[in-house]
């Protein structure tokens, strides 16, 4: 045995009162078994954050710098029968394993309470004696404590990062509420945790996808994901995805319950503890987005009944059917994207069709089509005094008897309804395919009904 005389606790021990990390006692304590043992490596095996692979946490001897923070299977270390069966094992051959290199000689023990943990010495010129065995033994068990200091002090260390963060929020936010200023406030934590990229994904209206809001770092990440192409339990617990060959954690997004989004950042190669602070911080993360949708959605409709309520002013000192019309049309695509706004009124020529009144713009293929009062999309809206909303105009089924010319790819049409009698029909369409969403199938309607107020009342004056 070496002559390294009894571990100095108190001398190491004394370095923690004066802010020393738990870990530098336990880098003595390697130290100091090298010596008592005349062994060339100490090796401290503990979990990773995942359970699924162990960590070279703590390394001293030969190649220290390059071993600590290695990571593998349990099943595939030498001492797997200490990570995984808490047995001692004793080794004297000669074999070579990645990345120690070779091995000729080998005792390790269980820390004490700690699964899949080992302390493990390696390479002494003769075999290691039961006096050995006894040390590294008696050493365990202080060693484990001072790991369990330092997970404790990193857990207060990450918990005062978040603290702090989350001071500082308020101050950050300010009085700009737009969503844009939030997401940039979110981003910020993201950066110090992951630095290495990240992003965040908000769910569309109507809540089929999830759609990409903010990102950073130098890799692509998709513009709009399908919740049912996450890993299973995504919405319970962080889980880790792909994407351009780069891991990512993804963590889900909810207030109250109710999903709001994801949230993913790049994981480095050695998936650091850092990471793990973020968690306690999701339900605030989500608030403020949450709080900047609601600010940004609350703001969008007051422009929308603004401009709703122009509209109507605007009507009211109009004695044109035409100039009604054309507000009308005008209005429609400030509100609402879309390529082509076509206005039918029942025709006088043929009361079993729909006249197109007005296009905007023009198109020489809709102005020519008279669809059917029922069987066609429009004549549907008109006959039962209903919106449809079709982001496949193709396929849909109102849409199959008597289909609209021109082959656009979607539509939205409410009916011009004033009580319970129905005027005529509002049809939006659009060349590219698109989802339209129930605030706009909303605002149609109420548009369609101001258009349909002053119609009425035109018909009124002109009868």
């Amino acid at each position: 045995m070496g002559d390294a005389g009894q571990p100095a606790w108190g001398v190491w021990l004394s370095g923690l009162e004066q802010g020393a990390p738990p870990g530098e006692a336990i880098d003595y304590a390697l130290r100091w078994l090298l010596e008592a043992t005349a062994a060339q490596v100490a090796i401290l095996f503990l979990p990773d954050p995942s359970g699924e692979q162990v960590e070279f946490a703590y390394v001293a001897g030969e190649r220290a710098d390059e071993l600590r923070g290695f990571r593998l299977r349990p099943t595939d270390s030498l001492v797997a029968p200490t990570l995984q069966n808490r047995e001692v094992w004793r080794y004297h051959a000669e074999t070579y394993q990645e990345p120690i290199g070779a091995i000729a000689t080998g005792i390790a023990v269980p820390l004490p309470s700690m699964p899949q943990s080992a302390l493990a010495l390696l390479n002494r010129d003769a075999p290691f004696e039961d006096a050995h065995l006894a040390l590294l033994e008696q050493t365990a068990t202080p060693i484990e404590l001072l790991t369990r200091l330092q997970q404790t002090q990193t857990q207060l260390e990450q918990r005062e990062r978040a603290l702090k963060w989350l001071s500082r929020l308020p101050k950050r936010l300010g009085a700009d509420l737009s969503l844009q200023h939030a997401l940039e406030a979110v981003e910020s934590l993201m950066r110090k945790v992951a630095p290495e990229g990240g992003g965040v994904w908000l769910y569309d209206e109507n809540r089929r996808a999830l759609l990409l809001a903010t990102q950073y770092g130098g890799d692509a990440l998709p513009e709009q994901i399908a919740p049912d192409e996450l890993p299973a339990g995504w919405t319970d617990a962080p889980v880790e995805t792909v994407w351009g060959g780069r891991r990512y954690r993804a963590y889900a997004l909810a207030l109250a319950e109710q999903p709001l989004g994801l949230l993913a950042l790049a994981l480095p190669a050695d998936a650091p503890d850092a990471l793990e602070w973020l968690p306690p911080l999701l339900g605030h993360i989500a608030l403020t987005l949450s709080n900047a949708l609601l600010y940004e959605q609350t703001a969008q409709r007051a422009q929308h009944m603004a401009k709703l309520y122009d509209l109507s002013l605007q009507l009211g000192e109009t004695q044109s059917l035409r100039e009604v019309l054309r507000l009308l049309c005008r209005t429609a695509h400030e509100l609402i994207p879309h390529d082509y706004t076509v206005v039918y009124l029942p025709s006088r020529r043929e009361p079993d069709r729909l006249a197109p009144v007005s296009v905007e713009p023009l198109s020489e293929t809709l102005l020519a089509h008279s669809p059917d009062a029922q069987y066609s999309l429009p004549g549907w809206v008109y006959a039962f005094n209903a919106p449809i909303a079709a982001p496949d105009l193709e396929q849909h089924p109102q849409n199959l008897k008597e289909p609209l010319p021109g082959r656009f790819a979607s539509a939205l049409a409410a009916p011009l309804q004033v009580a319970e009698r129905t005027l005529g029909a509002i049809l939006l369409l659009t060349t590219t395919p698109r989802e339209f969403t129930l605030s706009e199938v909303e605002l149609l309607f109420t548009l369609a009904n101001t258009g349909a107020l002053r119609l009425h009342t035109l018909e009124r004056t002109h009868a």
